[in-house]
């Protein structure tokens, strides 16, 4: 009887994954919270930001496999509200700062996605050739960190990304942690070579090193090595994933795909930001973000749909529903590039807001232009994924 019943939740499961837009659409209306089993799902756009908030209540799930890819520590991703949070995130900012976006890290996208799709000869694999490659690159080029071999160190970045972020998986859990180590063994070596012999560049290792020189609390070699992996595996797998989706839905919209082209042809760079906000909103990143409940909660207090969520219970706050709620985001199943900011939730909200959104509304709009300025762009065949990763989408185009 057990074995029949998993193969019958393996359908369930995936049949609401493929339908989950419609499973949203039918809670916001009949119960906008649902608590079961020690979970609860939060669907309006008013409760999520209300969950994503409220920090000290909705708490970060993820300290505990942290702990473990970092070997004993944590990255400020799986941190509280803390002395430690603060200092982490502050020393991290001072290394890699805002203004590097038009003076390093733009045009290092957009020369190397150009580069890339130039001599790819006008056949390509949009996801293996370019949407892994150029953010990679930018890792080695911006923070000083090319990795052990360019396609191992994204494979790392991405696996131990999944590790962290999806359910939990036996098999991702010790390719990651493998991975975890061979990247901890990476950077240590890395970190002490530029210290032995110390190179005239200004990337972000450099900088930290200067920080730990002049005295800086939370600046010695191991806190260095675990704010930066943190930060590689968050910069990798999304990057790509981003692009490749939001490629593959203007393939799919053929009068969308000829404006983008126009707005890429014509550099007009905030446009294309525009495409990529709207198509991630239809075509999000993932369902929701994870929270744990740290004590009894009433949602949407005051309201005819005001849910109690108890201590424990492991929080989704459905972003996917949230950006399709009709009471805040006008016609949300319209393309539209004149939305306002607060209608995407792609990089969170509140303390834990992405720390790398702007490098990634740059990187993401450079590398896809690239392709977009391509003439006679055509995709050959459906974008293949193997969730939660896209893994391959092959394109022509006139060279």
């Amino acid at each position: 009887m057990a074995k029949e019943t998993k193969p019958l939740q393996e359908k369930l499961t995936q049949w609401a994954l493929a339908h989950l837009d419609s499973i949203f659409a039918v809670l916001r209306v009949i119960k906008p919270t649902v608590v079961f089993k020690g979970n609860a799902v939060v669907t309006r756009f008013e409760d999520v930001v209300e969950v994503l908030n409220r920090d000290w209540v909705f708490r970060v799930p993820y300290a505990e496999k942290m702990n473990k890819v970092t070997d004993g520590s944590n990255f400020f991703l799986g941190m509280e509200n803390t002395d430690q949070y603060t200092r982490d995130v502050s020393n991290m900012r001072i290394a890699a700062r805002r203004e590097d976006i038009a003076d390093i890290i733009k045009p290092f996208v957009d020369q190397t996605s150009t580069s890339i799709v130039k001599s790819a000869g006008g056949r390509m694999d949009v996801v293996q050739q370019l949407t892994r490659v150029v953010p990679t690159r930018l890792i080695g080029e911006y923070f000083g960190t090319p990795g052990w071999n360019e396609t191992e160190f994204a494979n790392a970045a991405t696996i131990m990304f999944q590790y962290l972020f999806y359910p939990d998986d036996p098999a991702v859990e010790e390719k990651a942690l493998r991975a975890a180590e061979q990247t901890r063994n990476y950077l240590d070596q890395a970190i002490a070579t530029r210290k032995a012999t110390p190179i005239n560049k200004d990337d972000v290792l450099s900088r930290c090193l200067k920080l730990q020189e002049a005295g800086m609390p939370g600046m010695s070699d191991v806190d260095i090595r675990n704010n930066l992996i943190g930060l590689i595996i968050g910069a990798i797998p999304t990057t790509s994933k981003c692009a490749a989706v939001t490629l593959n839905h203007l393939f799919n919209n053929s009068e969308l795909m000829v404006v983008a082209q126009q707005a890429a042809r014509a550099d007009e760079d905030d446009k294309l930001i525009q495409f990529v906000q709207e198509s991630l909103r239809l075509n999000p990143f993932a369902a929701g973000i994870q929270r744990v409940c740290a004590e009894d909660y009433v949602i949407a207090k005051g309201t005819l749909r005001s849910t109690k969520i108890p201590k424990g219970a492991r929080v989704l706050a459905a972003t996917q529903s949230a950006m399709m709620d009709g009471r805040k985001i006008k016609k949300p199943r319209e393309f539209q590039l004149d939305r306002p900011a607060y209608s995407y939730m792609h990089f969170g909200f509140g303390l834990h807001t992405c720390f790398g959104q702007y490098i990634n509304l740059t990187q993401i709009p450079g590398i896809i232009k690239a392709v977009l300025k391509r003439s006679n762009l055509r995709r050959i065949g459906d974008m293949k994924v193997e969730e939660p990763f896209p893994v391959s989408l092959e394109i022509e185009y006139d060279n």
